[in-house]
């Protein structure tokens, strides 16, 4: 069923709330973003490249980034760093590559892709958290994959954006495979984080969210292992973003009201059930990103927005802090964040 409900003003709808049954909140209140407690965020790392993604596991933050060419050079040069939050950045690999905006850590090796004009040439790399030289994972990749022990996937690259279906690589093998092309352009993949003690992930889940269809929606859809899926959740609203929190899919859209943009965060189990809505903006800055914890949804939002949580339990919506850039990542005790080219840390 469409998702797309008028809205007149400000409001924010807090946790637990049906789709069906939409309490707004005063734009006075705390729920519209107020900063709520005295704790200051702490400067951890000020750059000098471009940052362009971050991942952080228990003892540090991983950065990559890319210098800007001086006058005299013509290629420009790659970075990953490890922030340690006692001690000194460290330099675990540099060269001619250009990464992109998604740094990711899995099993101890720290993935990302290359822009299509980067000198190493585009695909996925990875080098370990200990350093070295990257490995090649692929020779072409989109903007979106998904790592797995034994095979790769990800979309299409930019100069085959409007064609069907995603790659499938076999780890260890030269050529990808196209599969899902029945079900038309995919625009994000997206799988369930492997858990403890799991042991051949191959044959785990995989979602992906397609873009605008002839009919005007969206969908999110599961793959059947070839060539097609099962449509799992459709939207009149445009996917901005989408992530798995246990059992469910959360995920913001965007969509306009009374000539204002309209931002919505919502959940829903993946089985199917009820859509609940979290959380609705009407307005610049919107949301963006929406990532969670075993306590809060975090939502990052744009053109210079607050970052902001809502406790799952429920109640209202904390303002933590300006997260500027869309760059947010978390570990089990701290946030780390981006503005104006440095980053920023606190305690949860």
């Amino acid at each position: 069923m469409p998702l797309r409900t008028s809205l007149l003003g400000l409001c924010f709808t807090l946790a637990l709330t049906s789709a069906c049954d939409r309490p707004s909140v005063s734009p006075n209140s705390s729920g519209d973003g107020q900063l709520l407690g005295a704790v200051e965020p702490t400067p951890l790392y000020s750059p000098k490249f471009v940052i362009r993604g971050m991942v952080a596991d228990q003892r540090s933050l991983y950065v990559s980034g890319s210098w800007l060419p001086e006058a005299d050079q013509s290629t420009p040069t790659g970075v990953i760093m490890k922030v340690s939050l006692l001690g000194v950045p460290e330099v675990l690999t540099e060269g001619p590559f250009i990464p992109m905006n998604t740094l990711r850590l899995i099993d101890g090796q720290l993935y990302w892709h290359e822009r299509h004009d980067s000198p190493d040439g585009r695909g996925l790399r990875s080098v370990p958290i200990d350093g070295g030289a990257p490995a090649r994972v692929s020779d072409i990749a989109g903007n979106s994959w998904v790592i797995r022990p034994n095979v790769v996937y990800f979309t299409r690259p930019d100069d085959e954006i409007d064609e069907g279906g995603f790659y499938q690589l076999e780890r260890g093998a030269s050529k990808p495979k196209l599969v899902g092309r029945r079900r038309g352009v995919v625009r994000t993949l997206l799988a369930p984080p492997i858990r403890d003690g799991a042991g051949d992930a191959s044959d785990d889940k995989l979602y992906w969210t397609t873009r605008a269809r002839r009919d005007g929606t969206w969908a999110i859809y599961e793959w059947d292992g070839d060539q097609s899926g099962k449509e799992l959740l459709r939207s009149d609203e445009t996917f901005a973003s989408l992530t798995i929190d246990g059992d469910d899919f959360l995920w913001v859209t965007w969509a306009e009201d009374q000539g204002e943009p309209l931002h919505s965060l919502y959940r829903r189990p993946i089985a199917g059930g009820d859509t609940q809505v979290l959380a609705r903006k009407l307005g610049q800055p919107g949301f963006m990103e929406v990532f969670a914890d075993d306590q809060h949804v975090y939502l990052t939002t744009v053109r210079g927005g607050e970052l902001r949580r809502l406790a799952k339990a429920g109640g209202a919506i904390e303002a933590l802090a300006g997260s500027g850039d869309r760059i947010v990542v978390g570990n089990q005790l701290n946030l780390f964040w981006v503005d104006a080219q440095r980053v920023y840390w606190m305690r949860k």
